[in-house]
């Protein structure tokens, strides 16, 4: 992953605020699946988002068009 590789070149600073997003302290919605806090790189205004790196997974089951939060989305099943 991106954040992984991007780590040694990160600033004190950055290292919280990624884990606070990780943890979900930091957040820009709830989980549309379990409502905890969860965060999205698009709605913090970037072009590219931390699940853009992961397995592509089977979404067709969530309604809502909001960003799962890392364990819902870790959860569902791969795409073949």
């Amino acid at each position: 992953m991106a954040e992984i590789g991007e780590w040694r070149h990160m600033s004190d600073n950055q290292h919280s605020n990624k884990i606070g997003q990780i943890k979900g302290i930091r957040s820009t919605h709830s989980c549309s699946q379990c409502g905890k806090p969860a965060y999205c790189d698009i709605s913090a205004g970037k072009s590219t988002c931390w699940c853009f790196e992961l397995s592509k997974r089977n979404t067709s089951a969530i309604k809502s068009g909001a960003c799962l939060c890392r364990e819902c989305l870790s959860a569902l099943p791969l795409l073949d």
